[in-house]
């Protein structure tokens, strides 16, 4: 299958120079979609395009601002945010994947933020989730201030953000992912949480996260359709390999 049936359309044309992309697909726990929402609306991000494909289901999001696409791509202050309300359907991530970062590169992305989560079976009993950050290059991490976040040097990452790391690896555009320990398959705001306050902490923005910890469970009702819709892709992605260990040779 052809990138080609992928289509990233700029309603406004982005002047940013060298920008930051965050990326906030659903993924585990819904974690960067939560997070990559709170991001847009609290910091009023403005709607500048979409990602559409011939192969995407019938569907557009109503809004109280008219019709939506259900990806879509925003801008404020050199950063560019690409958020979706569904999740992808396994045969579209490698065309996505490789339209995304062709796209990321013409603009000269100065570094690409994947947000998400990272499942771990003893969350319930986690008050403070842990961020690992894994990177396309280890030598990011000199670039950058990672404060309390630990790198995670052991592992999977399974999905679209494994191909986001590969792509933007090939094209030479730094890359982190951002992962917070998160429930699999059940909404995770408190993960969410977290993942916004290194974001806000990186890159130099001020944002209260006191009304998305209060409204924890809001989130949690309103997501859990999406969750489902979302745990049916990750199933057929084994994105569960992501709990497990890789085999040490000795």
């Amino acid at each position: 299958m052809s990138e080609k049936i992928i289509k990233i359309i700029e309603i406004e044309k982005i002047e940013d120079k060298s920008p930051i992309i965050l990326e906030g697909f659903p993924d585990v726990g819904l974690v960067g979609t939560i997070s990559l929402s709170y991001i847009i609306q609290n910091l009023n991000f403005k709607e500048i395009g979409y990602i559409d494909s011939d192969y995407f289901p019938p569907i557009v999001s109503i809004s109280k601002e008219g019709l939506k696409e259900l990806i879509r791509i925003y801008n404020k202050d050199n950063i560019i945010a690409i958020f979706s309300e569904m999740p992808i359907p396994t045969r579209l991530l490698r065309p996505l994947a490789r339209s995304i970062v062709e796209w990321a590169k013409e603009k000269n992305t100065k570094l690409f933020i994947s947000l998400g989560g990272i499942p771990e079976p003893r969350r319930i009993d986690i008050d403070k989730p842990k961020i690992f950050l894994v990177a396309n290059n280890p030598n990011i991490f000199k670039k950058i201030d990672i404060n309390e976040a630990e790198i995670l040097e052991e592992g999977y990452i399974v999905g679209l953000k494994a191909l986001l790391l590969k792509e933007t690896k090939k094209k030479g555009i730094d890359m982190i992912s951002v992962l917070a320990q998160s429930h699999y398959n059940y909404p995770d705001p408190g993960a969410a949480v977290e993942v916004t306050s290194f974001i806000s902490g990186l890159l130099k923005f001020k944002i209260d996260l006191k009304p998305l910890i209060e409204s924890a469970e809001e989130v949690r009702i309103k997501m859990k359709d999406l969750m489902k819709r979302t745990e049916t892709t990750l199933t057929s992605q084994q994105k569960s390999r992501e709990l497990e260990l890789p085999p040490v040779y000795l």
